[in-house]
């Protein structure tokens, strides 16, 4: 029991932490190559969840966020 109870608290503290930096991502298009973004391709930042296209556009991103701005998303 002695065990238990730290295992639940780290649990729940990790599914808060990932709770908190879910949500629709900031943007349509990728900032790298300008296709649609697909929501498994994502970094949280201090702008909110950037989502990119694919793999290779993420890392591209994620080593110079500031050569590719993200452009806002589009609110219909």
């Amino acid at each position: 029991m002695k065990t238990l109870i730290p295992a639940l608290l780290l649990s729940a503290l990790t599914l808060g932490t990932a709770l908190a930096k879910s949500g629709p991502p900031v943007n349509d298009l990728c900032p790298v190559d300008g296709k649609a973004v697909r929501i498994i391709y994502r970094i949280f930042s201090e702008r909110g969840n950037v989502a990119f296209c694919c793999t290779e556009c993420m890392e591209t991103w994620r080593k110079n966020p500031g050569r590719y701005p993200v452009k806002p998303r589009i609110e219909k």
